[in-house]
């Protein structure tokens, strides 16, 4: 059986509600770093340890959290066994996409800033909703000024006063 050139698995995303393409850049999902024995053998005594430590305060009702302890620190593991990926993020009129995810819609957000410091330069995309996240991109060695042009063109507020929260710098200091 002879497969069509048109399959569904070859067709083009239908980009035209996109709007005028802006920006693009390319960069890492996630900071670069190496994750050496020393933090293996880290993340392995933590979990654990506490993990021990609870089924060493109640032997015969731990199972559960013990598990799940467990399987948490699995998952962690699983989710980032291949390291870093590099991504395309574009910036549209109407949103932006981040790789092979959907257009986010400008009306998502409430505005942006930038972190950047001796080890991250990042473009942050805040929403004050409650059940929205803030988005953290790498900028890799984009330029800021280009950026902050094209959010301009599509008035998104720049949060210049802005700092990262501190579950955000913990979470880059021990590289979580």
């Amino acid at each position: 059986m002879k497969t069509s050139e048109n399959s569904v698995h070859d067709a083009k995303k239908d980009t035209s509600f996109y709007g005028k393409k802006l920006v693009s850049w390319k960069a890492f999902d996630y900071h670069p770093y190496e994750r050496g024995l020393g933090w293996y053998i880290s993340f392995g005594l933590l979990t654990f340890g506490t993990a021990l430590i609870i089924f060493l305060m109640d032997p015969e009702s731990s199972g559960v959290p013990v598990a799940c302890i467990c399987l948490m620190a699995a998952f962690y593991l699983w989710v980032h066994r291949e390291g870093e990926n590099e991504q395309t993020i574009t910036l549209y009129e109407n949103g932006i996409t981040i790789g092979d995810y959907d257009l986010m819609s400008w009306k998502r957000f409430d505005g942006y800033w930038f972190l950047e410091d001796q080890h991250s330069r990042l473009l942050v995309l805040e929403s004050d909703a409650w059940n929205q996240d803030r988005i953290r991109i790498l900028l890799g060695k984009y330029k800021t000024d280009k950026i902050v042009r094209a959010m301009e063109r599509i008035e998104l507020k720049h949060l210049a006063d802005k700092s990262e929260n501190g579950f955000d710098l913990w979470s880059r200091v021990f590289r979580l």
